[in-house]
């Protein structure tokens, strides 16, 4: 793993880890303000960091203890100034009634490098639809 490979990692360990801890703040702190991201909830596009953030409230369940959010599978690679990243996001958690959830969702990451640092311009999170 090259050293643009790392520190692409540590990004993404890092909004994990504030995402997980709850550090709200922190959570994009390494994203651009303009991007364009994909989620699981409604209204599933956002165009900017801003509009994310102000959705967190209407979703974001409240649960009792630690929250599980993990990378796995994390696959990483990374040019001069341009780098992406995917790999599968073990979410969970126990419900302050005591009601647990748990699943796995896919995530994509594309990067651009801007002022020596690297920065999320897109996300995508998703999840397999069952057929049926």
């Amino acid at each position: 793993m090259n050293a643009d490979e790392a520190a692409i990692r540590d990004v993404l360990e890092q909004w994990a880890s504030a995402t997980r801890d709850g550090r709200e703040d922190e959570v994009l702190a390494n994203h651009l303000d303009e991007l364009v991201m994909f989620d699981v909830l409604a209204p599933l596009q956002y165009t900017s960091a801003a509009q994310y953030r102000a959705s967190w409230d209407g979703w974001q369940p409240d649960v009792h203890g630690s929250l599980q959010f993990a990378l796995q599978d994390l696959s990483v690679q990374a040019g001069v100034d341009v780098g992406y990243a995917f790999g599968l996001l073990q979410c969970g958690g126990t419900l302050p009634d005591g009601t647990t959830f748990g699943e796995t969702v896919r995530i994509t990451f594309c990067l651009i490098k801007a002022g020596g640092a690297w920065k999320v311009a897109h996300q995508h999170v998703s999840r397999p639809v069952a057929r049926g």
